[in-house]
């Protein structure tokens, strides 16, 4: 039953000497809204397929004949005016409640599923004013003679010819710097590499050098970043040969630091089957030759890293999870071994540079159920002895086994992990001591924990992740 008072009696200033029906009308509409105790159903929630429109009125009503004097005429529209407003609040609220229910809506899929979860390899990001990769050097320093002079106070005092002058936005500004390699006459072949900036200038300023390259090699990559390659003397592949024999076979990512006011060495994010940018870019070419058209396959490639790397046998089945599509640029591939007592492996894998029209395949995460390494992180520089952490089931006190491979996929040294506690699901914290193949710097590895079934020896589980190993100095 409605109790209220007449409107007369509760608007004497509004509606005094008013017999007007549409002026009644409306501040009864008005009253209804001003004083329900909730909104009303209908403006909860706006029409999710039509967009809400807030159209100011342009139309002036003229005041008839007869009104009431400006005084009572000012308090009136300004009763008016109140209740407006409560029905624009009343309105704007039920909009807004509407808007965000439609993004609400749009924002979580209807079938959400597995996807990556580890860092994945994006395409360059083009900045204005920057370009990506190599460009032309100015006519008058583009040539290896122009270089002789000045690279004389810093070069190598023997016998030496500066071999390649190659120019680019390395320092991530719009000004061109150079990347000058210099030949030694020596056995080795042995490459010393220098950046400048102020390229123009009667003298350049040096901002980079790394000497001594054996059967070195040295360019700029697609994301302006310097990319050399030399061999490791000291490696499966180079030990005990003369140096002329060598080959290059490790490969080095240096990136412009502002706050060292250097390059410093970077990280790679992909394990297999390229450890390296330098590697993969050079691999990608290959790919786009006709050659090794299995990198094109995420499932493939995820399969030849369980082959390769945890000895598994090429008939393990892989099941794409997610993604791997022809235009994908990440998938999720599970890979089951095929012993008796089988184990399984997660791998996530990316395209190169996010390319999704024939980039390849690189993995950037391996991961297995009820295993990880909790420390150290991803993409961390280790020395040695290096302090792992992480989780697994322990059996009769050992979870499994911590290797530490270097450049080619080669152990540098390992540990058991140890649970904490002797059976089942535990934590464990061990050292693992390693002698790097390459002491005078740092390189580009692999932390690996596996698990071996009772059953046979074979490894059941593994996890991986991408480190840079430091060698005895860390020198550069």
């Amino acid at each position: 039953m409605n109790n209220k008072s007449p409107l007369d009696a509760r608007y004497p200033d509004l509606l005094e000497g008013q017999d007007d029906p549409a002026l009644r009308e409306l501040v009864n509409d008005l009253d209804a809204l001003y004083t329900t105790p909730r909104i009303p159903a209908q403006l909860l929630h706006a029409q999710q397929n039509q967009p809400f429109h807030l159209v100011a009125s342009q139309h002036k009503q003229e005041l008839p004949s007869g009104t009431l004097p400006f005084t009572t005429s000012a308090r009136r529209w300004s009763r008016l005016n109140t209740l407006a407003a409560a029905l624009f609040a009343l309105l704007l609220v039920g909009a807004l409640a509407g808007i965000f229910s439609v993004l609400h809506h749009h924002s979580t899929p209807a079938h959400p599923g597995p996807g990556p979860t580890s860092s994945t390899l994006p395409a360059p990001t083009p900045t204005p004013g920057i370009a990506l990769g190599p460009r032309a050097c100015p006519a008058q320093v583009a040539t290896p003679a122009y270089w002789e002079p000045i690279i004389n106070p810093y070069a190598y005092g023997g016998p030496h010819h500066v071999e390649s002058v190659s120019c680019a936005n390395i320092m991530g500004t719009p000004s061109l710097q150079a990347l000058v390699t210099v030949r030694r006459g020596d056995d080795g072949r042995t490459l010393d590499v220098f950046v400048f900036s102020n390229i123009t200038d009667a003298q350049p300023t040096r901002v980079f050098q790394v000497m001594g390259l054996v059967q070195g090699k040295a360019k700029i990559s697609h994301y302006n970043t310097v990319m050399t390659a030399q061999a490791d003397e000291l490696s499966s592949l180079n030990r005990g040969k003369s140096v002329s024999a060598m080959q290059a076979d490790l490969f080095r990512e240096f990136k412009w630091s502002q706050r060292a006011g250097t390059l410093v060495q970077t990280v790679f994010p992909g394990m297999f089957p390229d450890m390296t940018r330098y590697q993969a870019e050079a691999d990608q070419i290959q790919v786009n030759q006709g050659h090794q058209p299995w990198k094109l396959s995420a499932t493939q490639v995820a399969t030849a890293l369980a082959v390769n790397l945890l000895n598994w046998s090429s008939n393990s089945s892989s099941t794409l999870l997610s993604g791997g599509g022809a235009h994908d640029v990440s998938a999720v591939v599970r890979v089951r071994s095929t012993e008796a007592v089988s184990g399984s492996i997660t791998v996530t894998l990316s395209r190169l540079e996010g390319n999704s029209n024939g980039g390849i395949w690189e993995v950037i995460s391996v991961t297995a159920p009820g295993l990880s390494i909790t420390s150290p992180a991803p993409f961390s520089q280790i020395s040695s002895p290096v302090q792992v952490s992480g989780t697994g089931s322990a059996f009769e006190g050992v979870i499994g086994k911590l290797v530490v491979l270097d450049h080619l996929y080669q152990p540098l040294g390992h540990a058991q992990a140890i649970g904490a506690i002797g059976m089942g699901p535990t934590s464990f914290s061990n050292a693992v001591n390693y002698r790097s193949t390459f002491p005078a710097g740092t390189q580009e590895g692999i932390l690996l924990l596996s698990v071996t079934s009772n059953a046979n020896g074979s490894i059941a589980a593994a996890v991986m992740e991408k480190v840079l190993i430091k060698g005895l100095s860390g020198a550069v």
